[in-house]
Parts: C-alpha cells; structure tokens; sequence
C-alpha cells in the first residue's frame, strides 16, 4: 500500500508547486506533498479512466461505466504516515458505482466479495449470463476471509521474502526520483483551479530508462516512443483534491488518440473494516477447488 501512497503522491507532485518556482521549490512542495496523503488516519482515491480519439470506441463504452476506490485507514487511529504496518486498505472495482469486486486487508487477514450480477453491465462482456448465474450462486455476494496464517503458508516464502528485498527497494527509490525529477525539471503553468505540465513521452521513457537496470543497454528514440503526456492537478487552499495524467500518441494507422486516468482524494473518516457474515476459507476448502493447499 505505500507503494500505491508514492504512485498517487508523484502524479499529484504539482498540487503544491507554484507556476514557475525553481526546481529546488518544486521538489520540496512535491516532499510536501506526498506527506500530505498520510497526514490523517484515512485517505480515500477515487481512479476513472477514458480514452477518446482514434479506435477509442469500444475502450471509452467500457470505462465509462468502471470507476476503481481505494480506501485507507489506521487501525490505531493516529495518521497514516506514523503507523507503520497498521494501516487497513480496500480496493473496489465498481460498475456505474455499484461494487463487482471488494477486497480488504484487515489485520493482514484479507477479505472479498464478488457480485457477478454487475459484470453483465460492462459493454462487450464475454460470460454468458448462464455462467454469470452459476458463479454468483456459487460464490457471488458473499464475503470470504483468507486468514494470514492461511496466507502466509499458500504463497512461497521465496516470495514473500522477495517483495520488501533490498533490491526491489532500492529500485523503487531510483523510479520515483527518477520521475520527481523529470516534474520538476519541466515548466508547469496555472489553471483555473490548479495547475498543470506537459511533455513528451521520450522524454519520460529516458527517465523511466535510466533508473531500471534492465533498460540499461537501451536508448528510447522518438521513433519508438511518440506523443506527450500531460499531468494536472486541482487544489483547495494547499491540499491536493484531483490529479490526472493524460497520454496523447498515435493510434491506429492514421490518427492519434488520448487516455486519461484521474484521481480524486479525500480524508473523509472512512474506516476500514471486517465486514459482517464472513465465510472462513480453510486449507481443505482450497484444495476442494484445486488451488494447491493441503489439508
């Protein structure tokens, strides 16, 4: 969930940087900033997409109606940023607002609920509806817990070790400032409600390059990565309410087009928690559907 905190934080970095301060200033605002979204106990994204222009249409039917929420909160009621590993997290895929999908981290003990009636909603579904009723009586509108203990012994400990290694860490670091640099480095200039930069996607693509070790041995050229990007982000007072990234590049044989992911962010007093008639999954009811747990 950090991880998600610095991704939300570096493409909301303009909220606090003035239209044409020095990039010292900007990068201190952008550090600002990014404490910012843990300075309460909870923090509420709300993420849309859409995707207009050339061969955009069957894309936009789709993510017109889907909006994506995460949710978090402190279990021990002090801000975000001071408690560590105690922070609860939802995330919600929603059609026309209405939950298909809901999963919870609670405790670390994970919790979800599938509603499959909603699927039938999204343009160009591909299930049946007669294998969308067999789901949702099987399964559907039901929460489920995956215990951590169950958890913990389901996912190889190779793995497990492996996600907070030194490493992964190390290049996470160089990723961000990577992209902290390239937005403070370019001009932004003042909206109605905010502000707002744009450049170009080779110009991202060397930054992106430069911190990753695999890219290493490889030059982006503007042959290969066309178009621009434009980042913006609406503010009250000196908090942060939206942001947005938009990319604009050729699309189809003759024409370009543009998708669009916006933010919004609250600190609304949301907290997340252990939803009621929960379904208790075991190690025997995992290998029933195959999945590898032994009893």
């Amino acid at each position: 969930m950090k991880r998600m905190l610095l991704v939300v934080g570096v493409a909301g970095s303009l909220a606090l940087s003035a239209c044409g301060s020095s990039p010292a200033a900007k990068k201190a605002a952008l550090k600002q900033y990014v404490a910012s979204l843990g300075s309460a106990p909870t923090l509420q994204v709300t993420l849309s997409g859409s995707f207009t222009g050339a061969g955009s249409t069957k894309a936009q039917k789709v993510l017109k109606v889907l909006t994506f929420g995460m949710n978090f909160s402190s279990s021990t009621g002090s801000a975000i940023s001071q408690s560590a590993n105690n922070v609860n997290w939802e995330v919600t895929a929603n059609v026309s607002g209405t939950p298909f999908l809901d999963i919870r981290d609670v405790d670390n003990n994970l919790y979800f609920n599938l509603d499959t009636t909603q699927l039938s909603k999204i343009p160009g579904v591909k299930i049946s509806a007669g294998e969308l009723s067999a789901i949702q009586l099987l399964i559907g509108g039901r929460w489920f817990e995956l215990p951590k203990t169950l958890l913990n012994s389901v996912v190889p400990k190779k793995d497990a070790s492996g996600v907070n290694s030194a490493e992964n860490q190390m290049t996470e670091a160089k990723v961000v400032d990577a992209i902290t640099n390239l937005i403070v480095t370019t001009p932004s200039t003042s909206t109605a409600n905010g502000y707002s930069e744009t450049g170009t996607i080779l110009s991202f693509a060397n930054a992106l390059y430069a911190a990753l070790p695999s890219f290493s041995h490889t030059v982006p050229t503007a042959g290969n990565a066309k178009g621009t990007y434009t980042l913006s982000v609406s503010v009250s007072g000196s908090n942060a309410t939206g942001a947005s990234i938009s990319v604009t590049a050729p699309n189809a044989k003759n024409g370009t087009a543009t998708g669009t992911l916006t933010a919004t962010f609250a600190h609304a007093s949301t907290n997340v928690s252990v939803p009621s008639a929960v379904t208790v999954i075991t190690k025997t009811l995992l290998s029933q559907f195959g999945l590898g747990a032994k009893p």
